[in-house]
């Protein structure tokens, strides 16, 4: 997830799903897990001199945390430490999952695009990811994976990847349920199961 990106129609179909699942399934949490690399933003001219964009403004228009206040029943919790080595971030990523053992959770996993393809770059969790997490999850908890659209051609891609991230996770492809808002934003879609 990049922070240049928080906050546009895309997170309103997300949240929107996440706190409907919650809602549908008597979760109290969310854990996003929000494979966060920080943007780099440009800058202001003002009468020929430039200026960087202030730290509040930022903080209030591209801060992906701001989430965590969001007036709801619901707890959200935002792991957001940066995403700059695969492997130490999938051990924070899962020893932060276990330390929420106590209730059920929603774990969202929110790359910038999804599930691997056949050459992998840092916005994409990889399969072996998506397994060891889903493995750390306990009983009750449910699993939402963010998947924007593959390709711009018209081909499918949303039973491709679906069939893939069930296969990663071990699980009937017919378990993982899909969730969309496609009046509002209609290149992503949300897969999602609880284990049992």
């Amino acid at each position: 997830m990049r922070d240049i990106w928080y906050a546009d129609n895309r997170d309103l179909v997300k949240w929107g799903v996440l706190l409907e699942l919650a809602a549908m399934h008597g979760i109290p949490r969310i854990l996003q897990i929000a494979y966060y690399r920080p943007s780099e933003f440009g800058s202001l001219v003002i009468d020929g001199q430039e200026y960087s964009i202030r730290p509040e403004v930022l903080a209030h228009f591209r801060n992906l945390r701001n989430i965590a206040d969001l007036h709801s029943d619901v707890r959200v919790t935002v792991f957001d430490r940066p995403f700059l080595d695969r492997e130490e971030y999938r051990e924070a990523a899962t020893r932060f999952i276990s330390a929420f053992h106590g209730q059920p959770s929603i774990v969202f996993l929110d790359p910038d695009t999804g599930l691997e393809p056949q050459n992998p770059a840092p916005e994409h969790v990889i399969e072996k990811e998506a397994k060891a997490i889903w493995e750390t999850m306990k009983i009750g908890d449910m699993i939402v994976f963010y998947q924007h659209q593959t390709n711009l051609k018209g081909e499918p891609w949303i039973e491709p990847k679906r069939d893939q991230l069930a296969r990663a996770l071990g699980i009937p492809t017919q378990a993982l349920k899909v969730a969309s808002g496609p009046s509002i934003a209609r290149d992503v879609v949300f897969f999602f199961a609880k284990k049992a």
